[in-house]
Formats: structure tokens, C-alpha cells, sequence
């Protein structure tokens, strides 16, 4: 069994007086913070680290959340759409992440989902699809066919994510639903199941260590991103090559 330790690192108790109360940090950071950190902090049997500090910085994933839904909430709802390549991939990755949660959820153990939730919504939706997906979205230079594609996958995505996190944060994933998808409680949802989808995963990396390429050189030589750069695309991502070209503003 793990224990509750404070921010040095003792063993939490009454009478040493390092026991944080809940109730007043529910009330300072809401309880759906309260709850993400207990989920993504505690892992079965394994001691865990209680601070304001710590408790404080899970606030900053809600709202990472809460940015993507206010982002998102600017384009129209599409029914169904061709997909891109760049769509497919994080489709694969959202097929993963399903996986994932169910297999926490089955074992009762919240920190499984809690973690892969944080890191696919962090790392990969919003700091990697999201940006190669913006351009096509607003449809700049792409065609409407294309631009339904990105906003049916940005859609599709995020009501997923909803749906996954609703038992852990259970406040906000209801209103951010009720907001953009339905009249109805999220709570009536049944849990997203995996489909079989074009595995693309093994690209994350690439795409990845590729973006960071680019913004790294842009910043060495005090570019701005919009601002055009000359950098070829590696064979592997020339799938992707649309959407990375309009995403950095490349140079053939």
C-alpha cells in the first residue's frame, strides 16, 4: 500500500501537522482539479506526493482542455469526411489512446488513463495534429473537402477525449459536451471503443522530432513561425507533406 507523503518527502499524518485538507483545495482549485491530480498523482500501491504546488499545476491540463474546446467550438459540426493522411494518424494514435483507458478503467485503476489522457492531449493533439491541422481547417489554400476532413478529425478527437475523461473529471467534460455536442448529459454516453483504423503511429516520433526541427531553426536564425523557411521533408513524412508545408510555411 503507498502512502501520502508531503512536498519533503515525510509521510503524511495529524500529528506531524503535514496533512493537506482537501475541502479547502477543493474550494480554492474546484473539484474536477482535485480529482485529475488524485487520478494522474496516485498509482496503486505506490506512495505519492501531496502539495498546494502540485495540485496547482494539474489546473494548468484543464485548462489546456478548456482551450482546445474554445478553439474548436469556432468551426461547424461534419457529419463524415475524406480523410488525410495527417487525419488518419491521429486517429490511429486517438485508437491507441482508447486502448489504453479501457485497460485502466478495467482494472479500476485511474492513473493508467489519467497519464495517457495528459500526454495524447498535451503532446500530441494539441502541440503536434493541431498545428499541422490549422491551416486546412481554416481552409487556406485547401479545398472544402479538405478542410471538412480536419474539422470532422479535430471533432471527432475531442469528443472522444470527453467521453474518456468524464469519470475522472466529470464537471467540466459535462459542460465543455453540453456546450458542443449535445443537449444531453455526458454521463449518458457509453465509452468510446477502439475501431480499426490505418495504423500510422510508428510516424509520432518523425512528425514530432521534425516540428521541433523547424521551430528550433526558425528561432536560431530569429524567425517568426509565419515567417517561410527552406528545410526538406523527410522521405517518411512526405505523406504529411501538405499539411507540414502550410503548418511551417516551407519553401519548396
Amino acid at each position: 500500500m503507498g502512502y501520502g507523503l508531503d512536498e519533503k518527502g515525510l509521510k503524511m499524518s495529524k500529528s506531524k501537522g503535514n496533512a493537506l485538507d482537501p475541502l479547502p483545495i477543493i474550494e480554492k482549485f474546484g473539484a474536477d482539479t482535485f480529482r485529475f491530480w488524485s487520478a494522474s498523482e496516485v498509482n496503486h500501491g505506490n506512495d505519492f506526493r501531496c502539495s498546494e504546488q502540485k495540485i496547482e499545476s494539474t489546473k494548468k491540463f484543464l485548462t489546456k482542455l478548456w482551450n482546445v474546446s474554445r478553439f474548436l467550438s469556432s468551426f461547424p459540426i461534419v457529419e463524415s469526411a475524406d480523410l488525410a493522411d495527417t487525419d488518419k494518424w491521429i486517429i490511429s494514435e486517438l485508437d491507441k489512446l482508447v486502448k489504453d483507458c479501457k485497460a485502466g478503467f478495467d482494472e479500476y485503476n485511474f492513473f493508467i488513463p489519467a497519464i495517457a489522457i495528459r500526454e495524447f492531449t498535451w503532446n500530441i493533439f494539441a502541440a503536434q495534429y493541431i498545428e499541422m491541422a490549422k491551416a486546412r481547417a481554416y481552409g487556406i489554400e485547401f479545398s472544402d473537402a479538405e478542410r471538412d476532413g480536419a474539422i470532422y478529425t479535430l471533432h471527432k478527437v475531442l469528443s472522444t477525449l470527453l467521453k474518456l475523461l468524464a469519470p475522472i473529471t466529470p464537471y467540466i467534460t459535462d459542460f465543455l459536451w453540453q456546450t458542443l455536442y449535445s443537449d444531453k448529459s455526458i454521463h449518458t454516453e457509453q465509452q468510446p471503443k477502439e475501431e480499426s483504423n490505418e495504423d500510422l503511429t510508428q510516424h509520432t516520433q518523425a512528425i514530432s522530432d521534425f516540428n521541433s526541427k523547424v521551430w528550433n531553426e526558425k528561432k536560431e536564425k530569429g524567425l517568426h513561425l509565419p515567417d517561410s523557411i527552406k528545410i526538406e521533408i523527410p522521405k517518411e513524412l512526405e505523406i504529411f507533406k501538405k499539411d507540414l508545408v502550410a503548418m511551417h510555411h516551407l519553401d519548396s
